[in-house]
């Protein structure tokens, strides 16, 4: 037991960790006083860290980033977002050669993914409503700035030294109750620590400013997310869900629609490894579908198919269609064959049997591709893998029908349609398909083309 939980102490820089450890990893914060065990895994990472390179501001920058979010007087709620906050940004800080003053609009986009999927945990929004936080990202950027505007090398130290008090009270359990094996490795991870906190004061001071900036940064990307969570948008203003899971979860709720299904056992089980013959085809010039993928959009596609996912080609000529909603792009990853999208009729069935989640996309719109001449068009096909709701798994789309994932950086725009409706109205709920297709917006759509181009320094 006592190597188990010298194992977890570790955290990330264990490099085996059993599924039980990253089980407790991931649920460690929500457990009152249990959280100081997922306090010293983070002080142990940035030390670890620091004492490789004492003299790498950045990594002083990582280590205030986990002692803001160690402040006592935070209160629970505010403690767990800003270390989910601080949590991707720091993993950066310790894996890039040269950090820069201004974060990536990709580092910012992670970062508010993983506070979204704390934000929809059923836990964090009975707490926002009883605490009466009706926008969470404006809450946050006001908290977060009070804490930046006090934030000082004293106050720095003064949790510094709080953590590494605990931090030994944990090692004195482990040396006490565990097995002689562990009070070397214990005492000579404590001595680390000690070395750090010698240093701890020169390092902080140097970075205490770079450390401002990135919150500053922080904080002005949830008072965007915030005002976008509440801004129309003129011109196509369809009432969209957006990316917000937890409003889907309360359609499911209120309007149990024909297209989900309330089960717990998956019709076509998504795949959860890529398949080795599928890497092979990766290295033979098909799209990088895997979870290293460097093609922006396709990490991970895999998972949206069943077992049944094969490399294929179409051919010069054949026809590609895409449903979009007015935000979308052209030319995303997701299309099936014309005689497929003939097939569909209603927009419960294509939700139903392409499993695409209403906050994934709204639809209303469709686009054709013709493959140009020349050479064959290299993608994935297979059946639509059953699809689970994050905010709560039993709500499943069931899949099943043949759909086609390519690179979408290796189609030319001269050879897509104009945008076209799908006839099956653009509302938010599950109205009628005969419903007038204007009603639901304040601004009629324009069906305007949204072809997204690589971005600068990808591999695409």
């Amino acid at each position: 037991m006592w190597l188990w939980f010298w194992e977890t102490l570790q955290g990330d820089f264990h490099e085996n960790p059993s599924t039980a450890q990253v089980v407790t990893g991931t649920l460690i914060f929500m457990i009152p006083l249990v959280d100081q065990i997922g306090d010293v895994r983070d002080l142990i990472a940035n030390c670890r860290k620091v004492s490789k390179e004492s003299d790498d501001t950045w990594a002083w920058v990582a280590l205030i980033l986990t002692l803001i979010g160690l402040i006592p007087s935070l209160g629970s709620l505010l403690k767990g977002c800003f270390k989910v906050l601080f949590l991707y940004l720091r993993k950066y800080l310790f894996k890039t050669l040269k950090p820069v003053r201004r974060l990536d609009v990709s580092v910012l986009d992670q970062v508010m993914v993983l506070l979204r999927q704390h934000l929809d945990n059923p836990a964090v929004r009975k707490t926002l409503a009883w605490m009466k936080i009706n926008n969470p990202y404006h809450y946050l950027a006001g908290k977060l700035d009070e804490v930046k505007s006090s934030l000082t090398v004293k106050e720095l130290l003064a949790g510094l030294d709080e953590i590494m008090r605990v931090t030994r009270e944990m090692f004195d359990s482990v040396v006490k109750w565990g097995p002689d094996s562990l009070k070397a490795p214990v005492e000579r991870m404590w001595a680390m620590l000690v070395d750090v906190r010698g240093k701890a004061s020169d390092g902080i001071t140097k970075a205490l400013e770079p450390a401002q900036n990135y919150v500053d940064q922080i904080i002005n990307r949830l008072r965007v997310e915030g005002d976008n969570a509440y801004r129309a948008r003129p011109g196509n203003n369809a009432h969209v869900l957006g990316s917000r899971a937890d409003a889907e979860l309360e359609l499911m709720r209120r309007e149990q629609p024909d297209w989900v299904d309330k089960v717990t056992k998956a019709k076509y089980p998504a795949l959860e490894v890529l398949p080795p013959d599928a890497v092979n085809r990766i290295n033979a010039g098909w799209p990088d579908i895997s979870e290293t993928s460097k093609h922006k959009g396709l990490e991970n596609a895999f998972r949206t198919f069943d077992a049944s996912l094969e490399a294929s080609e179409i051919l010069p000529g054949a026809r590609l269609y895409r449903v979009v909603d007015p935000s979308s792009g052209d030319n995303s990853i997701c299309w099936m064959r014309e005689a497929e999208f003939q097939a569909l009729k209603t927009k419960s069935q294509w939700r139903r049997e392409y499993a695409v989640w209403k906050h994934w996309n709204e639809n209303g719109e469709y686009v054709l591709y013709t493959v140009p001449p020349g050479k064959s068009l290299k993608v994935w096909e297979g059946r639509a893998g059953t699809q689970e709701l994050k905010a709560d798994p039993r709500y499943k789309l069931e899949g099943g029908r043949q759909q086609i994932v390519l690179n979408p950086y290796e189609l030319d725009p001269k050879f897509v349609s104009a945008r076209k409706r799908t006839g099956w109205s653009y509302d938010d709920g599950t109205a009628s398909p005969d419903l007038d297709p204007i009603k639901p917006f304040l601004g009629l759509p324009d069906l305007t083309h949204k072809w997204r181009m690589p971005e600068p320094n990808k591999e695409h």
